[in-house]
């Protein structure tokens, strides 16, 4: 089959993992010639025995919204030179209509969420463009759960049956790097480490950890060497405001950050940490989850149905709009041990109920894009 991967819209956080692992799964795939669209920051990432495989066309990483039309008439050009059978958007809107069948992913979680966020008019007005670019499209929809089907069938007035549940996962490499390093990496025995892992986005609320540090701070019970650390870049304006706040509320000494951290390297991240935080508002679908599991560290994680629903008795929880509640949770998962051990072992259990493997979540994209072909 030939078949065309949009994947230059994705540049950062978990959809960039998503896109990593499906172009080495596909380019290792005798059954498929892809042409496959990225960006810079997936162009850096994969190996060039993967980029041999298929014709390969870069774009620019990161542009407004005027300028991805214009990348979008380009990846039009390319269709109709190789005419495939099928295009897959790895996560959409796709700025071009394409000829042949599409799928395209969806992640764009806060558009669901838009009165409950209190979302901005200039967010809303993209995000209403990117609404009408979707429904535009009449491509079939592929999400990470059920959740997440249901709300965008009704936010979209698409049929369930043009949208697709298949779920997130962990990618080969993070695998691979856990299994070869899980004897040799550990965490510091004299500190106590949280990963906050991806990239900085409003609704990952992580100006409330900051908050919530405070908290902790004068909590008499806490006598821990603790550390929060991210994965921001040291010279972006979001690190800076966040070290802005951090000083402002004297926990600057709590946190650091590593920068930004290859898709390969994430793996060593999660061992040498001592457990994982996500405080996100809303999330599509986050790969956070089953590493977190995979890498065996407990999980704190905000007390809302999108995490209820994937990490049920593997993770403690919190209300992520109130810094005491974060606070508790830290301290919590600082203090007892054998709730972390409960944690941890319940996260095998769930990892295996709600997770695919890598190689099954392959299997699955494989078999829906072949059905979809065939249909």
């Amino acid at each position: 089959m030939k078949i065309l991967v949009d994947a230059s819209l994705v540049s950062k956080g978990g959809g960039v993992q998503v896109a990593l692992a499906f172009l080495e799964n596909i380019s290792k795939d005798p059954c498929f010639k892809a042409i496959c669209i990225v960006n810079e920051v997936i162009d850096r990432q994969l190996d060039y025995s993967v980029k041999d495989n298929f014709y390969f066309y870069c774009v620019e990483e990161s542009v407004p919204i005027y300028k991805k039309f214009r990348q979008g008439k380009r990846i039009s050009v390319l269709e109709r030179r190789f005419n495939p059978e099928l295009v897959f958007v790895v996560f959409g809107p796709a700025y071009w209509k394409p000829k042949a069948k599409t799928l395209q992913g969806f992640a764009l979680g806060k558009m669901l969420y838009e009165k409950e966020l209190n979302i901005g008019l200039y967010e809303r007005v993209l995000n209403f463009i990117k609404k009408k670019i979707f429904q535009r499209s009449q491509s079939y929809l592929l999400v990470e759960t059920e959740l997440v089907k249901e709300k965008l069938a009704a936010h979209f007035n698409y049929s369930l049956d043009k949208i697709y549940v298949i779920g997130n996962s962990y990618s080969p490499n993070f695998k691979k790097n856990i299994l070869d390093n899980r004897t040799q990496i550990f965490p510091i025995k004299d500190k106590f480490r949280i990963l906050v892992p991806g990239s900085y986005y409003p609704h990952k609320n992580v100006e409330k950890i900051i908050l919530a540090l405070a908290e902790i701070k004068k909590n008499p019970v806490f006598q821990h060497n603790l550390e929060i650390v991210f994965t921001i870049p040291k010279e972006s304006i979001d690190w800076i405001n966040l070290s802005i706040l951090a000083k402002n509320n004297a926990v600057e000494e709590f946190i650091s950050t590593t920068g930004f951290v290859e898709n390969s390297k994430f793996a060593e991240l999660y061992l040498a940490s001592n457990a994982v935080i996500c405080a996100s508002l809303v999330e599509s679908s986050t790969a956070v989850f089953p590493e977190a599991f995979l890498a065996e560290r407990p999980l704190l994680v905000s007390n809302r149905p999108f995490a209820t629903e994937l990490c049920e008795n593997a993770a403690l929880y919190f209300d992520p709009l109130d810094e005491k509640s974060i606070a508790k949770a830290i301290l919590q998962i600082i203090i007892d041990v054998n709730l972390r051990d409960v944690l941890v072992q319940n996260g095998q259990k769930v990892l295996l109920k709600n997770y695919p493997s890598a190689e099954q979540k392959w299997a699955l994209q494989r078999n829906l894009i072949t059905h979809l072909y065939s249909q």
